[in-house]
């Protein structure tokens, strides 16, 4: 009876950080959704004023980044710094069309990640 409320208690515990996981992905993605539009429509106003949105989206991402390391596969937590660092080297040249071009991927990079990374039957069978 023990081993039997043990093994229920340890399914429980990963179901649930299973699920704590898929909503820490989610919103953390809608967040950074958020900062890269943000970004965008400053690169479309002046790319001169978009550096401070931008260095706000590294930062933000690289505190987030440690907890992403340890549940997501690295590629996709690198792949996204490297596009930020890529996009603030763009605005610090002032090259707006390939600032531009970055952020769209980046956004792209939030809207694939998420269903990349989150649970469906597909992905098992």
């Amino acid at each position: 009876m023990k081993r039997l409320i043990l093994a229920i208690a340890v399914v429980l515990l990963i179901v649930g950080m299973g699920v704590f996981e898929q909503i820490y992905i989610d919103r953390l993605y809608t967040e950074t959704t958020a900062q890269a539009e943000a970004v965008k429509r400053e690169i479309q106003r002046d790319v001169e004023d978009a550096l401070p949105a931008a260095l706000a989206l590294k930062e933000s991402w690289l505190k987030k980044r440690s907890f992403l390391e340890a549940v997501t596969p690295h590629n996709e937590t690198k792949e996204m710094i490297l596009r930020i660092a890529e996009l603030i080297g763009y605005v610090e040249a002032k090259d707006d069309k390939s600032a531009l071009a970055t952020v769209e991927i980046i956004l792209e990079m939030c809207d694939n990640v998420p269903h990349i990374l989150s649970f469906h039957w597909e992905h098992i069978f």
